[in-house]
């Protein structure tokens, strides 16, 4: 009788693996390229500066989005977080933490982890031909089948 427990309980550990495999490949569905690119726009969110860049996507014609804003922690320190829109993850994934990219300038990149496949969001400051500012979001997909 044990031995049976002990049977059931690790097919259901497989095809519980299983399942969470093919929901992160859904939520994946339509990121056909590792690298996309999209051009943040100033935005008034809650009576709170935010900047929102869209990153259309190749597959199935839509779009996700990515929103950041800063705000400063208890200890007087400009805290970063970004949220991934559009892509179908638990709330709690779709939120990130924006570090600073020691390289110089004004170069920031936040990690998005899902069950096979890792979200890397940069933001790269850049100028136009009017030596005008903006910023760049370089959303980069890395699965860990590749």
């Amino acid at each position: 009788m044990n031995e049976n427990r002990k049977l059931a309980g690790k097919k259901r550990q497989e095809y519980d693996a299983k399942v969470k495999k093919q929901v992160a490949g859904y939520a994946l569905v339509g990121l056909r390229r590792s690298d996309y690119a999209g051009v943040f726009q100033k935005i008034n969110d809650h009576d709170q500066i935010a900047w929102l860049a869209e990153i259309k996507l190749d597959g199935f014609q839509r779009s996700l989005f990515v929103k950041l804003c800063s705000a400063r922690d208890k200890d007087g320190n400009i805290r970063r977080r970004g949220m991934l829109q559009g892509l179908h993850v638990k709330p709690e994934r779709r939120s990130f933490d924006l570090i600073d990219i020691p390289d110089g300038g004004e170069r920031f990149q936040g990690i998005i982890e899902l069950q096979d496949a890792r979200l890397i969001i940069n933001v790269i400051p850049a100028s136009t031909g009017r030596d005008r500012r903006i910023y760049l979001c370089h959303l980069e997909v890395v699965r860990s089948d590749a």
